[in-house]
């Protein structure tokens, strides 16, 4: 699966596929899920393999990419999938999809990581720098009348758990002031993560465009045959 395909319906199934597979792997390791979940997630990837690979301009070439999901496919299709289901490796296809899915794409996921080291550390610095700020803010507008933010450190939490959209309540300002500072930081934490999203956006693109613009060596040394060479204006004449 590329980053980013040039059809945009191709590009829409690549992240549908990409998300059930993220799913289905964070769904294998919990035990609540029901088993026609399961099945339907898979059947639901099988259906959308069958579209992506209908609507590609180079079926085979989608094949011998995405192989693991045709494998996959296969299993699901036949009766040999009561006994993968009895020895529960069904569960283990996702997380094998996700590994197959990384090392197809190793090339260019080192390459955005090449291309966003100058960013990176800038984003880590500015997310810590809020955490500490404020957090530590809250910390000293709260702990004397909300027991939650009993030290430095519970500040801390809050700050990182509210950063990250976790959100898990188990620490809530109960001020006025502090909660100004949370919806503060929920603002700023929403125009950080734009921009790291936009900066991803542009970097996945370049790749991209690198990859599609790269040409094949034995095209530029093959020899161009003499009748496809367009005359001269002289020669015309003659």
């Amino acid at each position: 699966m590329k980053f980013l395909a040039t059809d945009w319906r191709k590009r829409a199934l690549d992240v549908l596929l990409f998300l059930l597979t993220i799913g289905s792997v964070v769904g294998s390791f919990w035990e609540g899920i029901p088993d026609w979940m399961q099945m339907t997630a898979l059947i639901i990837f099988v259906l959308l393999f069958a579209i992506r690979w209908r609507i590609d301009d180079n079926r085979r070439r989608y094949i011998r990419e995405n192989w693991f999901d045709l494998v996959l496919v296969v299993l699901l299709a036949s009766p040999v999938l009561r006994l993968f289901t009895a020895l529960r490796f069904v569960k283990l296809m996702p997380a094998l999809k996700f590994g197959a899915i990384l090392s197809r794409n190793r090339k260019r996921i080192l390459k955005l990581v090449l291309l966003s080291r100058d960013s990176f550390p800038i984003a880590m610095a500015l997310i810590f720098g809020m955490v500490f700020v404020f957090g530590a803010s809250t910390y000293l507008l709260e702990h004397n009348t909300n027991p939650a933010f009993g030290d430095i450190h519970d500040g801390l939490w809050w700050a990182f758990v509210t950063l990250t959209t976790v959100g898990y309540g188990d620490i809530v300002p109960q001020t006025g002031a502090g909660r100004i500072v949370a919806v503060m930081l929920m603002l700023f934490g929403i125009a950080v993560y734009s921009l790291m999203i936009a900066n991803l956006t542009h970097y996945l693109e370049t790749i991209d465009r690198d990859h599609n613009q790269t040409v094949d060596p034995a095209i530029l040394e093959a020899p161009i045959p003499v009748s496809d060479v367009d005359p001269s204006p002289t020669e015309r004449n003659d």
